[in-house]
């Protein structure tokens, strides 16, 4: 049975458009999916490098899918399959090869952090993958139309896009939430695509034909003619996600990448009219297309300003679906972006002209200078002002570039009568004024969708992931309905001098009075047990935690006591340390059995003093759990003191061992090891940042551990959230055990200046106020000691105040004043 073939503009031009209308809306509402169940880090992660990856396959498409469609009508079934399977051939090596370049310049961090966290592991040839198949996809789609098949696209793009569901419902099931998911949830179900169109056109083979060699002669200037007009018309809208990769926070990439996900509805019309005038030009006079332009010029700009006016009034309630904080802030981006669609509408059939007449010097040349002025403008604007800095910047030069091509236009394309387009009753089949009518007919389909699919959403809401509540770039001030974090200090009796081991009652209380001063609600002090009772048969010395516990609580204050250590006589199995002596964790049965006699002890000894108890701290860290981490031994010593913690005093919270950093990896090694035991009240962190900003998420801060991800950003505990929620926890509070920046260079963090750490509190404060989830956060730390150095602490050596402690003192009137 012989296949149907397209003719005139309509069926190109309806099936590109259908194709792309398919393609674009499952697009979104995978979009939609991930961005709910997936980390707005990792979103972002991998929008930079499908961008990339699909700018990178428009670059080694090489010309060819616009060639083909003007040369394979001339031949055979068998030579058009030769020609398209030797043109794909040529795709493949140069993607691999560029793909490749990138994933290498990518993993050495020249290309920006979102692009090194991409290329991480197997990220790489998924890369690569990526690029081939994208290529594969401009030429194969082109050369449909060339081949008059343009209904082999509706079904390569529907199959592409739809596949994408099931894979990333299995991997997302499966508890896999990174960037690399991402990426072969976009790739693979397009190299399923591109292999299915091929079996759907059912070309013979060739008998014979031009040697490999031939073609590269007869085709290859031509090629490189199309590839150069191709690559500037394509550069400008390609690029602009790419600058948004390089310029913006992973955060405000991905909501970019909604927003340029959304503006799509407004500039596929114009390219791909452009497009089937190609094809249908190739067949004509440039006369005739120009007769035909008279009717589909003045359509394309009502449908592009049809569909502007859509995406301002209705943009907003439909992008709730992705969470509320991207309706705000990607409708701020989607309402800059979209009227650039209507430069755009004549721009592609000024090209469309001049490509049909061979004038493709003057074409480039125009789309060149465009590509300059469009990157210049989106570049500076994203570095001055962020991501609406971007796009009002690249909505400049799009007028600018508009401004000095009138003369052009006018030249090209000045006198042409416009036609009002024919209702579809009275048109002819396949006319240009049928391809107008059914423009305008796609476009209230559209519009129909898209009311719906607002209307649904201003219902219904966000009922997204709570990882990331609102965007990582806003810090939320204190109100009388959410009024932040409690503010917890440290204060600590012993010295660490043998010859005077504790401070005065009267030192400590001073102490606590400068906390009460800073706005403290919680005082937090430790009780090592081999400190406590060094001897098994000596009794407890509880003086230090006495004389703190006893100073918080007369000033009003809670108490928080962080339990550690192992005595040696209560040990039972060999050291085998990697890390501190003093931080060797109970680890046998008799172990564990002697420690939860210690912790019933110190539950005894307050007696209710005290409102938050501590097991342990940063046990991923060999530095605190010094035979090593292991998730299943720290879920043992939990069980444990929860266990004795309820025994002994049913009132008193358990907070699970500070982790260090936002280890992902280890917390769910953790939740393994419980099963369905739950033996803390509040879940501990420690998210320090390497002396970053607390808003910042640089993809360097996100990293494999040795129990999977890890991100040292600040803002990774919405993360952390988001994995307690997977686990039924979404109601166990967050507490920040410590965080805090030392002014001078620690480990491999840089020292920030007191007054910048001052700006840092009111940002870390600012930023776990949007998640009321966090309902502790202790700054690390109130007064210097000889385990918390001054470089870190509020208060110097003689007690005078930074910087930083009068910013807590300011944050906790504002507090105050909305309370």
């Amino acid at each position: 049975m012989r296949a149907r073939t397209d003719s005139g503009i309509l069926a190109p031009f309806r099936s590109l458009l259908g194709a792309q209308v398919i393609g674009t809306a499952l697009g979104l509402l995978f979009w939609v999916m991930v961005a709910r169940l997936v980390p707005g880090h990792e979103v972002g992660v991998a929008a930079a490098a499908i961008s990339t990856q699909t700018l990178l396959g428009t670059a080694t498409a090489l010309g060819l899918g616009t060639l083909l469609i003007a040369e394979l009508p001339r031949h055979v079934p068998g030579r058009q399959r030769q020609l398209v399977l030797r043109a794909l051939a040529a795709v493949a090596v140069a993607g691999t090869l560029v793909g490749g370049l990138v994933a290498v310049l990518g993993q050495g961090g020249a290309l920006g952090d979102n692009l090194r966290a991409a290329v991480d592991g197997i990220g790489a040839p998924v890369l690569v993958a990526g690029v081939v198949a994208a290529g594969w996809a401009v030429v194969l789609d082109e050369a449909v139309l060339g081949l008059r098949r343009s209904r082999v696209q509706v079904v390569r793009n529907t199959v592409a896009a739809g596949l994408r569901f099931p894979l990333a419902a299995a991997l997302l099931l499966g508890g896999v939430r990174d960037a690399t998911v991402l990426m072969v949830c976009w790739v693979l179900p397009l190299l399923v695509s591109i292999g299915g169109a091929l079996l759907a056109l059912r070309l013979p083979r060739a008998a014979g034909g031009p040697a490999l060699g031939a073609d590269v002669t007869s085709y290859g200037r031509a090629a490189l003619r199309h590839h150069g007009l191709n690559l500037s018309l394509a550069a400008g809208p390609q690029l602009m996600p790419v600058v948004a990769a390089l310029t913006l926070s992973s955060v405000g990439n991905a909501e970019f990448a909604i927003a340029w996900l959304v503006a799509t509805f407004v500039f596929l019309p114009p390219y791909l009219l452009a497009v089937a005038l190609f094809a249908h030009g190739s067949r004509v006079t440039p006369e005739e297309l120009r007769a035909s332009m008279s009717t589909t010029l003045p359509a394309s700009l009502g449908l592009s300003l049809l569909l502007c006016l859509g995406a301002w009034v209705l943009g907003r309630p439909a992008l709730h679906v992705f969470g509320d904080g991207y309706a705000e802030e990607s409708w701020i981006l989607l309402a800059l972006l979209v009227p650039a669609g209507l430069w755009m509408v004549v721009k592609d059939h000024l090209v469309a002209l001049w490509r049909v007449e061979r004038r493709f010097a003057l074409a480039t040349r125009l789309a060149g200078g465009a590509v300059v002025l469009e990157v210049t403008g989106a570049a500076v604007g994203g570095v001055v002002g962020g991501g609406p800095g971007l796009a009002a910047g690249w909505l400049a030069a799009i007028a600018l570039e508009a401004l000095l091509a009138v003369p052009l236009v006018r030249g090209a394309l000045g006198g042409l009568p416009w036609q009002l387009p024919a209702l579809p009753g009275r048109a002819r089949a396949h006319s240009e004024r049928g391809a107008a009518s059914w423009a305008f007919a796609s476009a209230a389909v559209v519009l129909v969708v898209a009311v719906a699919f607002g209307v649904v959403a201003a219902r219904g809401g966000s009922s997204g992931s709570q990882a990331e509540p609102v965007p990582d770039a806003v810090a939320c001030p204190p109100t009388s309905t959410r009024p932040g974090p409690l503010v917890d200090l440290g204060v600590q009796a012993a010295t660490g001098d043998p010859a005077r081991p504790l401070l005065s009652q009267a030192e400590v209380e001073q102490l606590v009075a400068r906390a009460v001063d800073a706005g403290a609600s919680v005082v937090s002090t430790g009780v090592s047990w081999q400190m406590a009772r060094p001897t098994r048969a000596g009794g407890y010395d509880w003086s230090g935690l006495d004389r703190v516990v006893d100073a918080a609580r007369a000033r009003g204050l809670t108490v928080r006591v962080q339990l550690s250590g192992l005595p040696e006589w209560a040990r039972t199995g060999p050291l085998d340390l990697v890390g501190p002596t003093g931080w060797r964790p109970p680890l046998s049965t008799v172990e564990l059995a002697r420690w939860s006699r210690f912790v019933t002890d110190v539950v005894d000894h307050l007696d209710g003093r005290a409102a938050f108890l501590e097991a342990w701290t940063e046990p991923n860290s060999a530095d605190f759990w010094a035979t090593g981490p292991d998730p299943a031994a720290f879920a043992r010593l939990l069980t444990t003191t929860y266990d004795a913690v309820r025994a002994a005093d049913p009132g008193v919270l358990v907070v699970s061992g500070g982790l260090a950093g936002n280890d992902l990896g280890f917390l769910t090694r953790t939740y393994e090891a419980l099963g369905s035991e739950r033996p803390f009240d509040l879940l501990g962190l420690h998210p320090y940042t390497d002396g970053a900003a607390p808003l910042e998420r640089a993809a360097a801060s996100r990293f494999r551990g040795t129990f999977g991800t890890v991100d040292e950003s600040l803002l990774g505990y919405r993360d952390v959230h988001a994995l307690m929620v997977e686990h039924g926890d979404g109601d166990v509070p967050i507490y920040v055990g410590e965080l805090g920046w030392s002014t001078t260079a620690w480990s491999e963090a840089a020292g920030v200046p007191d007054a910048t750490r001052a700006e840092y509190l009111g940002e870390a404060l600012g930023a776990v106020t949007c998640t009321p989830y966090v309902e502790v956060l202790s700054w690390y730390y109130l007064h210097p000691t000889p385990w918390n150095p001054a470089s870190w602490t509020l208060l110097d050596e003689d007690l005078r105040p930074s910087e930083t402690y009068r910013a807590l003192q300011q944050w906790s009137r504002a507090v105050k004043d909305v309370s």
